[in-house]
């Protein structure tokens, strides 16, 4: 017989996209998750879009400026996820703010990468870059990818 997981059963989690913000070159969708019902609030928000920032390499003709960053108020601890694309490559970088601040700091190599929660945009970006860029190179639809709307609960 199996040992129970010390957790409770996966249940979803409020999920909404909360915006574009433009950062330099970039343009990156906001995404806010919440185990307790309420998401991210504004200065949680700014405050993964600044630790981003300083993330996110120069803008190429293979790496268009399109990220994504996913701003959870987890069990443990703030997490932002950013993600962006190059090409058909995914780069990702997570970040970890103890909860009750927003000084938010890198995630070691070692440590994680993404929740189950988190996973769910993550696919909804992928899906999104597939159908609006990678399926139509001569004329990628960037706005396209940027205006779906990841809304999940």
């Amino acid at each position: 017989m199996t040992a129970p997981l010390p957790m409770t059963a996966y249940r979803p989690r409020l999920t909404r996209t909360l915006g574009v913000e433009p950062r330099g070159d970039w343009r990156v969708r906001v995404t806010g998750i919440s185990a307790s019902g309420v998401l991210p609030d504004a200065a949680a928000q700014e405050a993964a879009l600044d630790a981003a920032d300083k993330l996110l390499p120069p803008v190429t003709a293979e790496r268009p400026g399109m990220a994504f960053l996913i701003v959870h108020t987890g069990t443990e601890a703030l997490w932002g996820i950013l993600g962006w694309w190059e090409l058909d490559i995914l780069y990702v970088r997570s970040l970890r703010a103890d909860l009750g601040t927003t000084d938010f700091h890198l995630v070691p190599p070692d440590g994680p990468t993404a929740c189950a929660w988190e996973l769910l945009v993550v696919d909804q970006e992928r899906q999104s870059w597939v159908a609006h860029v990678l399926s139509r190179p001569h004329d990628p639809d960037y706005d396209g990818y940027l205006s779906v709307n990841l809304g999940l609960s």
